[in-house]
């Protein structure tokens, strides 16, 4: 008989906001496209219309939104989603087992057990983030029996939160994992034991 163990899952998750736009330098172009500007983001407020900019040559600058191109404004939506929320998203991850089967052998007890994590994802900001992807992988192994090496395992997952409100929560269920757990009988309860 092989003896399995019991696999252990745990998650690492991330959230992918498009691309990420810290402290790049860009051509920004002015609303009648008459005009451009190599600059990196620092700061963007939407509420009142303005943009802080750091020119090529160190200068910083605030402009107002409204005197840059369509192009720009999408991009600097884009750079305030994904600045955002890595200060305004939380992640709480809680495992959830359920017992899926058990039986008796000559000599162990083999219990099987379907895993999964239960993801809460949590916009504590006063915005809503749009179009966010949540990508995780569990990671697990499997214990060698009979000179056999421990194996890694892992299993991948995706989500997609179309709109996550400010102060709202998304619930996600990670791909399930079906772990064994396998344990030696005493000898009194083996067949054949005293």
């Amino acid at each position: 008989m092989r003896k399995l163990t019991k696999l252990y899952p745990v998650a690492l998750i991330g959230c992918a906001l498009g691309v990420s736009h810290a402290a790049e330098m860009r051509t920004f172009t002015s609303a009648d496209g008459g005009k451009t500007l190599q600059a990196a983001v620092l700061e963007y407020t939407p509420d009142n219309g303005t943009t802080k900019i750091r020119r090529a040559d160190g200068k910083v600058m605030t402009v107002p939104i409204k005197s840059l191109s369509k192009a720009d404004h999408t991009y600097l939506e884009e750079w305030y989603q994904s600045t955002m929320a890595g200060r305004k998203i939380s992640i709480s991850i809680d495992d959830q087992e359920v017992k899926a089967g058990e039986r008796k052998t000559d000599n162990a007890k083999i219990r099987t057990i379907n895993s999964n994590f239960n993801i809460n994802v949590r916009n504590n900001g006063d915005a809503a983030f749009e179009d966010l992807e949540l990508k995780y992988r569990v990671f697990y192994y499997h214990d060698g029996a009979r000179g056999k090496a421990k194996q890694s395992m892992t299993k991948d997952g995706t989500d997609s939160i179309t709109r996550l409100i400010a102060r709202g929560d998304h619930n996600i269920k990670t791909t399930a994992v079906q772990l064994t757990n396998v344990r030696p009988l005493p000898a009194s309860q083996c067949k054949g034991g005293t």
